[in-house]
């Protein structure tokens, strides 16, 4: 077959699968180029509020701490309470508040006191006048305008560092006092610089700090991004302090590589683009190209199926094509599951009139029909074997009906498949739901007894192997003719039917069966004594009835002569039970219609006798509570009676009654529950209170010897008793009345 047309499909869109394939890695590369930047701009929001965090903390600790050593310090209150520089003392406790200051906050500087009391500045130990100092014009600022604020940035040099250079410094001024003077506390911006530089990669990264007036804090007099010398890049964020109102920025250096990368997707998205318009013509044009062929397709469905539309189909093309090669496919598809499905019928219909003579076949329409449904040719001898589900019942509520269908098949499947290993043929069907019924074919050396050995025997063990239920065979003889297949078949029904007696999930032959020893006359004595010892409740029954079940196994009875024997213990019941009183016959018909309910469900004569026995003693122990219920009844009147009478006994209990009465003081109990409706010690209340309401009503007897009267030694006792029966207390039940 040329495959012409398959080349010219591949090679027409194999180019749009690289195309595709090209745009899904461009939409990688930029997915992942955003999914950089993003990050990006998440660790840059991180790194800016971590360094305007560090700021404000710093800033604040040291603002703080100056603060409450203005508030809080003697010594530096002693210092700016003195006038003159004449206090040595006050001195050197000033230069030790300046050194634990230095000694806290490592940024820091310098430090210098202001005292206006005598225009003194002083710093690094010594004290000079205010115009002397070489921070003169700052402190005039900050007298002036009573500054409180960080002040940054700035160049500061203290007056006996001439032949340093000035240091870029940021400045804290703090008020000491009423006009007293002012502390002035410098932060080196180079050490500070260097604490921020550790959070960040500086070759990566850019940090820059702006004052209020946007001066950057690392250049001094220089607006920051004016600055050529300060670090530069696109800014990713910035953060403003509400303490100090310096901005924080932080973004990328080499700002033109970085820039590039960020926004070659622009590039990439424009090239993807590109990309795909390309992809679309290209897909065009071949369609255009390949068209031709299918449009004669199309035309040549249509005159196959004489339509008479001679221009372009109003559907799909595609569509048509594939509704017109539907309704072929169904068509065919119909047709050959008709066939078969009649041929499956047909074929077992065949089986059914083979087996039970409905037909009788001459010789040659016998072979025509075995040719027709496929059969090997009938040789000299068959044999017939019946497999049967063992315990059906459980088999069919354990899987649903398309399992039991599978599993059906699955049973014949391993039939035919060990009866072939073994060189044999056999047909097999299922005429029952839980019978599968087989021909075997025998060749002339086999007897059926080899075949029970060779083939049967593997065909258990698989099944027991492989699935979860087992199966009985029942075989029947070998047959020469349909007369004999037919008188086979009878043979394993009857071996099948043993199966109760013998056991399951083994091969029963028919040869094999015993000869049954069914004593007819000693089965009917010993259920005439079972049930004659039911009747009157003597636990005797129960070795008569092991004793019935062991003569039936020991009598090899068939399943329907155990049937048949259980229906006879049946009757006999029902002629005893009839002469008893109504409401044992009504439990004996309940139970009886239980267990009819449930015979069909038994396989062996163990599960029978399981089923009988479990009936049959529940039978007795309600027939033994019916008697006992009876025989205590008249007692419970008696017992009623005597409690009524002597209500006023004070040791009147249901011990006491029990002791009396000789019943077990427990089912005393459950007798006045159930004969009279209420329990023992309720009676008993209401009887001797109501016997005392009697008496406060005819009689003048003080309470607490009514109460004696009635049975109460104890008041309180008597008294609880009395407001839980009527609601009140005795003495305010004897004013209402």
């Amino acid at each position: 077959m040329n495959n012409n047309w398959f080349r010219r499909l591949l090679l027409s869109y194999l180019p749009v699968f690289f195309i595709v394939t090209t745009i899904l890695f461009i939409i990688f590369f930029q997915v992942f180029n955003e999914q950089n930047r993003k990050e990006a701009l998440k660790a840059n929001e991180f790194l800016a509020s971590q360094v305007m965090q560090y700021l404000d903390n710093s800033l604040r600790s040291i603002d703080f701490k100056v603060l409450r050593e203005i508030l809080t310090n003697s010594s530096l209150k002693n210092y700016f309470a003195v006038s003159g520089s004449h206090d040595v003392y006050a001195g050197i406790q000033a230069v030790q508040v300046i050194d634990d200051l230095k000694i806290d906050f490592p940024l820091i500087d310098s430090i210098y006191l202001v005292r206006y009391t005598d225009d003194t500045v002083f710093s690094n130990g010594k004290g000079v006048p205010i115009g002397e100092f070489p921070d003169a014009a700052f402190i005039g600022e900050s007298r002036a305008a009573n500054s409180q604020k960080w002040v940054g940035s700035r160049d500061f040099k203290a007056f006996d560092e001439a032949a340093q250079p000035a240091k870029h410094v940021i400045t804290l001024v703090r008020s000491v006092g009423s006009g007293q003077g002012l502390i002035v506390v410098n932060v080196d911006l180079q050490t500070l610089r260097k604490s921020i530089m550790q959070m960040y990669d500086p070759e990566f990264t850019f940090v820059n700090v702006f004052n209020r007036s946007g001066d950057s804090l690392w250049e001094n007099n220089r607006t920051g991004r004016d600055n050529a010398s300060l670090a530069s890049g696109e800014v990713f964020s910035e953060f403003t302090s509400g303490y100090s109102g310096w901005k924080v920025e932080t973004g990328l250096n080499n700002g033109k590589i970085i820039k590039f990368a960020l926004k070659f997707y622009d590039i990439w998205f424009a090239f993807a683009v590109a990309v795909v318009f390309i992809g679309v013509i290209w897909v065009i044009y071949v369609t255009r190209r390949n068209y031709k062929p299918i449009e004669q397709i199309v035309t040549l469905i249509q005159t196959v199926s004489s339509q008479t539309q001679l221009g372009p189909v109003k559907e799909n093309e595609f569509r048509f094509i594939q509704n017109t090669l539907e309704r072929m496919i169904d068509q065919t598809r119909q047709y050959q599951e008709e066939y078969e499905e009649n041929l499956l019928l047909q074929k077992k219909y065949f089986f059914q009139e083979l087996l039970e003579g409905a037909r009788e076949f001459a010789d040659s329409d016998l072979q025509s029909e075995m040719r027709k449904f496929n059969l090997p040719e009938l040789a000299d001898r068959w044999t017939v074997a019946v497999v049967e589900i063992d315990r059906y019942p459980q088999f069919a509520a354990d899987y649903h009906e398309q399992d039991q269908s599978l599993l059906k098949f699955v049973l014949i499947s391993i039939l035919q498949e060990n009866t072939r290993q073994e060189g044999n043929e056999v047909w097999a069907e299922w005429i029952s739901d839980r019978r599968l019924y087989a021909i075997l074919w025998l060749p002339e050396t086999m007897q059926p007894e080899e075949v029970e050995h060779q083939v049967l025997s593997g065909y258990l063990d698989r099944v027991e192997q492989y699935l979860n239920f087992t199966v009985t065979i029942g075989m029947g003889q070998a047959a020469t003719d349909l007369r004999g297949l037919r008188s086979s078949l009878k043979g394993a029904v009857r071996a099948l039917d043993y199966k109760a007696v013998l056991g399951v999930g083994q091969i029963i032959w028919f040869a094999d069966v015993p000869d049954s020893k069914n004593d007819v006359y000693e089965l009917l004595k010993t259920i005439s004594l079972l049930v004659q010892a039911m009747r009157v409740s003597d636990e005797i029954w129960e070795k008569h009835f092991d004793r019935l079940f062991a003569q039936i196994t020991a009598s090899v009875l068939s399943r329907q002569e155990m049937i048949n024997t259980v229906q006879l213990l049946f009757q006999q019941y029902k002629r005893e039970f009839a002469e008893l009183p109504r409401e044992y016959l009504e439990l004996w018909t309940a139970l009886l219609g239980r267990l009819l309910n449930q015979l069909d469900d038994w396989e062996t004569a163990d599960d029978l006798r399981l089923l009988c026995w479990e009936t049959f003693r529940e039978l007795a122990q309600q027939m033994q509570t019916l008697r006992y219920a009876k025989k205590h009844r008249t007692h419970i009147l008696r017992i009623r009676k005597y409690v009524e009478e002597n209500y006023h006994n004070p040791e009147l209990s249901l011990n006491y009654l029990s002791n009396l009465f000789d019943i077990n003081p427990k089912y005393l109990s459950k007798l006045f529950k159930d004969e009279i409706g209420e329990k023992f010690v309720d009676l008993l209340i209401t009887h001797r209170i109501e016997k005392a309401k009697q008496l406060m009503m005819e009689t003048d007897k003080p309470i607490q010897e009514i109460s004696e009267e009635v049975g109460y030694t104890n008041y309180n006792s008597f008294n609880r008793a009395f407001k839980n029966v009527v609601g009140i207390a005795p003495s305010d039940y004897r004013k209402a009345i």
